[in-house]
């Protein structure tokens, strides 16, 4: 499996004929992603060891920081969103990131691990949604139960696209900033910058 490529499941063109530069700028109302964002450089347990392939995802960000709203053409392809959200640990500086299967996930679509003085090991649950659509209080209380089932694990994180339902902020106040990110569209855009 090591160099094998991990497509994202979404052609630039709905009708498989070639993509010129003129039919790129036609189309910018809508996010354009390529066939290819990460690369698969092993395998263990948890899922597919990833590296993310640079000039795809910095095209992707770029077309999403242009238009924040592309962000909910992700809940077309919640598996894209996890692929896009791994890359960006990976651009971040984490040393090692997990990409986990699309099911049987164990309440993680991506594990993140910085090695230095002190292990950092950030379980992900990512949650494409369309504009409206709110993560529940259940969702979080969930992923919490993941981070307390993982002895290894450091944080966890809940990204979406969209917004939290209300109360779910009140609800985790003490946990928030600690044990617990909860990153919104709007906070997902100013950590990928």
């Amino acid at each position: 499996m090591p160099g094998m490529g991990l497509g994202i499941g979404l052609g630039l063109s709905s009708n498989n004929r070639s993509v010129t530069a003129t039919t790129l700028s036609e189309l910018s109302h809508e996010l354009l992603l390529p066939l290819e964002l990460l690369q698969v450089t092993g395998s263990i347990e948890d899922g597919a060891v990833i590296k993310v392939l640079a000039y795809p995802w910095r095209r992707i960000f770029e077309q999403i920081e242009k238009n924040p709203d592309l962000l909910f053409e992700f809940s077309n392809s919640p598996r894209a969103f996890e692929e896009f959200i791994a890359g960006a640990y990976e651009k971040a500086g984490f040393d090692k990131v997990v990409l986990t299967p699309a099911s049987g996930d164990l309440g993680r679509d991506v594990i993140a691990e910085k090695h230095g003085f002190g292990t950092v090991r950030i379980l992900d649950q990512c949650k494409a949604f369309s504009k409206g659509r709110k993560v529940s209080a259940n969702d979080v209380r969930a992923m919490m139960g993941t981070l307390f089932r993982d002895t290894n694990a450091t944080n966890a994180v809940v990204t979406t696209t969209s917004e939290f339902a209300p109360g779910v902020y009140k609800e985790w106040a003490n946990n928030i900033g600690h044990e617990l990110t909860l990153r919104n569209g709007t906070e997902l855009l100013d950590w990928l910058k």
